[in-house]
């Protein structure tokens, strides 16, 4: 086997890799669905009801967190841009709060809501 053929192969490998934690991290519209229901279509920090996206909370989507119910919140776009790349004294009471909203809701298991990536073979 070439070292051509070998560096394909491992590239091919690591796509497939990508695109299943890929796939595990995406939020599904039914998910979407029923977040936005749960959450009232609003922010759950300040109520503001435009500009609504989902967050990550327990684990960031960059870090392998799954796009489950258990880890995703409604905030305002200017809630949610505190929250991701504001300084740590105004997204700190934003985390607090959604922590607590999350668990209020569901028995949170932060382990559970992190792709695992050689658990999820096969899936």
């Amino acid at each position: 086997m070439s070292l051509c053929s070998i560096k394909n192969a491992h590239i091919k490998v690591l796509s497939f890799m990508r695109s299943l934690r890929t796939k595990a991290t995406d939020i599904t519209p039914k998910v979407r669905e029923k977040v936005k229901a749960r959450d009232k279509n609003k922010c759950v920090y300040c109520g503001f009801g435009y500009a609504i996206n989902l967050a990550h909370i327990w684990v960031n989507r960059s870090h392998g967190g799954l796009g489950i119910e258990q880890n995703l919140v409604c905030l305002c776009l200017e809630c949610h841009t505190k929250l991701d790349n504001g300084k740590e004294i105004h997204a700190k009471p934003i985390r607090e709060h959604c922590e607590r909203y999350l668990k209020a809701h569901y028995k949170i298991d932060v382990e559970k809501m992190r792709y695992k990536k050689y658990e999820n073979i096969g899936d």
